[in-house]
């Protein structure tokens, strides 16, 4: 088999507008039949030049099933046949674990499975509730709408996810710096004082003795608290990569000021969003509420939200019900309870989880605001607990008035 490579295209649509890319190919021809077949017109086509890519991940990122998704989305809305668009996006340059799946999507399809069965046997990370719209899809004949919504919920959820861990970076930088200067101070500053400690131990306060001390056996043990350190890091990611760790992490911390405002928030946000993208998927209701509250990763907010699908099961009104189980503020009862008066359910859904997520930026930036000032203080506090020690050790000694 030919090896395949990389070209760069300049083509027209069906619509006579410009568009450049990159496909994988084995061979010039190959590559322009590809872009036939995707309806694309090319009217410059170059082999790539490729550099040292270095190993590849053994799996995809989210980010790379994300935008695999959204070009998949793409091609079933330009009017590009089904099996058409599991071929080209098999053939393409993305990661070898989506271009295998879509290959075995391709093949399923082609000798008479559904798309929703192929889907699930492909074993593509994706959430349960896009395999749902695309079941309800196929069901309604609007697989590529269904499917658009389930794509801009996992672009959904993966901005949130994102803003989260982007709003700890600062923060996380800011305390590992101190600690860092804390360890400095205590490796190669303090253990200088060490003689001090030897030759007037006991005329010194106790605080410069303890300080002195710890700075000399850390500075003589250096390489057992290297690998301490090296031990507890591996612990940590380790426990960090545990199954339901960040779960249990992020509900613990929902209980705290401000922070856990900003989580509940997002989380309900989530909901709100992925319920909607499902009603307008046309999956059915108690089925939608189900797979939205699956979706929550607090267990006591997933909790309510199930006890909520029981509730409309059992005839009561979604609005009603989420009131009963105090699942929501007092706007978002409003909202939902204007939708299903309106007929509108999905629409106000969306506005309510947008409502959500802008309120949650807000209360990140409070809570960045706490953050950063407290962690400033608790390092200058351990550094000037540290400086006023080693004064004291030297007052101490010379018999200098304070």
């Amino acid at each position: 088999m030919a090896e395949r490579v990389l070209f760069n295209y300049e083509a027209l649509d069906r619509s006579g507008a410009k568009t450049t890319g990159t496909l994988e190919a084995e061979t010039e021809g190959d590559a322009a039949r590809q872009l036939a077949q995707q309806g694309l017109m090319p009217y410059a086509l170059k082999r790539a030049r490729q550099g040292w890519r270095g190993p590849r991940r053994k799996h995809a990122s989210s980010r790379e099933l994300q935008l695999v998704l959204q070009e998949f989305t793409t091609l079933l809305e330009s009017g590009v046949g089904l099996v058409t668009a599991l071929s080209s996006l098999a053939k393409s340059s993305h990661h070898p674990s989506l271009t295998t799946a879509f290959g075995h999507m391709e093949r399923s399809v082609r000798q008479g499975e559904s798309f929703s069965a192929a889907l699930r046997q492909s074993k593509l990370s994706v959430p349960e509730y896009i395999h749902q719209l695309v079941y309800a899809g196929e069901a309604t004949g609007r697989l590529a709408e269904s499917i658009r919504g389930g794509v801009d919920q996992y672009e959904y959820d993966q901005r949130v996810r994102t803003e989260m861990a982007g709003a700890m970076i600062y923060p996380a930088v800011l305390v590992s710096s101190g600690i860092a200067a804390v360890g400095i101070i205590f490796m190669w500053v303090v253990p200088r004082f060490g003689g001090l400690l030897t030759q007037h131990k006991q005329t010194m306060p106790a605080i410069s003795r303890w300080t002195i001390a710890s700075g000399v056996w850390l500075s003589s043990h250096a390489w057992l608290v290297m690998l301490a350190i090296v031990l507890l890091a591996l612990g940590v990611r380790a426990i960090w990569k545990a199954p339901g760790f960040v779960d249990v992490l992020a509900e613990r911390a929902a209980r705290l000021p401000i922070i856990g405002d900003w989580l509940v928030e997002a989380e309900v946000g989530r909901w709100a969003s992925t319920l909607s993208a499902l009603l307008t998927g046309r999956v059915e209701l108690i089925r939608a509420l189900n797979l939205a509250a699956s979706s929550v990763r607090m267990k006591f907010l997933r909790t309510r939200l199930f006890a909520v699908a029981k509730s409309v099961k059992g005839g009561a009104t979604l609005s009603a019900a989420l009131r009963e189980h105090r699942s929501l503020n007092p706007t978002g009862y409003d909202l939902v309870a204007v939708g299903e008066a309106s007929g509108e359910l999905p629409k106000l859904l969306s506005a309510l989880a947008r409502l959500y997520e802008t309120s949650g930026r807000d209360r990140m930036r409070r809570a960045l605001q706490l953050i950063e000032p407290l962690a400033i203080i608790v390092i200058g506090v351990v550094v000037g607990t540290i400086m006023t020690a080693i004064i004291l050790a030297i007052t101490s000694v010379n018999d200098v008035p304070l």
